[in-house]
């Protein structure tokens, strides 16, 4: 069964969508559609009138490859890396795996680690520069995610949640906990 997207993390209904990958360049679009009406889009088969009921997202493919294999929930974020003054918007997942693959892909940024970086996120107001091993972690805070004990809810960085973990005879059993930004969206199976 295909995945639904939920818009805002913290609201608990599950939408009556559906979706259909289409191929665009290099990227997809994620087309999410209510199954009742007809869809604005020129040639989209879906059989959607309704603008309001439709929501149409670029991903990476490996984003829509994770969304349609799910067995846990996707969480993506609007990339607003910004080139020549134009935020990028594609929807992107928050793992610093998937952060750097999205840099080095879509804003070819390649760098060595030791290499200082200036971060383009719209807006940041960091004046300094960073290094390439960090930007993931800097993206990181600019969409809101952080990390929890789930013994102490002690909340930090996932580095520092984890120290505390090794470190703290009675949270040695606890386990990472993601809590996501406030702007993520969710893609749950339907």
């Amino acid at each position: 069964m295909w995945p639904a997207l939920k818009n805002g993390y913290s609201k608990s209904y599950k939408l009556d969508v559906t979706y259909r990958l289409y191929p665009k360049s290099s990227s997809f679009s994620i087309h999410f559609i209510a199954m009742s009406t007809r869809c604005f889009l020129f040639h989209c088969p879906c059989k959607s009138t309704s603008p309001q009921d439709s929501i149409v997202i670029d991903v990476e493919p490996s984003t829509a490859v994770n969304a349609r294999n799910a067995q846990v929930e996707t969480l993506v974020y609007r990339c607003c890396w910004d080139t020549q003054h134009s935020p990028c918007k594609m929807f992107i997942e928050g793992t610093s795996r998937d952060i750097l693959s999205h840099l080095r892909e879509r804003h070819g940024i390649v760098h060595t680690a030791d290499a200082d970086l200036e971060c383009r996120w719209s807006p940041c107001s960091m004046d300094k520069r960073l290094k390439m091993g960090s930007i993931a972690r800097h993206i990181g805070k600019h969409l809101g995610i952080q990390f929890k004990c789930s013994r102490c809810e002690l909340t930090a960085r996932d580095d520092v949640v984890r120290d505390h973990i090794r470190r703290s005879p009675s949270c040695a059993d606890a386990a990472v906990q993601l809590v996501p930004g406030s702007e993520a969206r969710r893609i749950v199976s339907a």
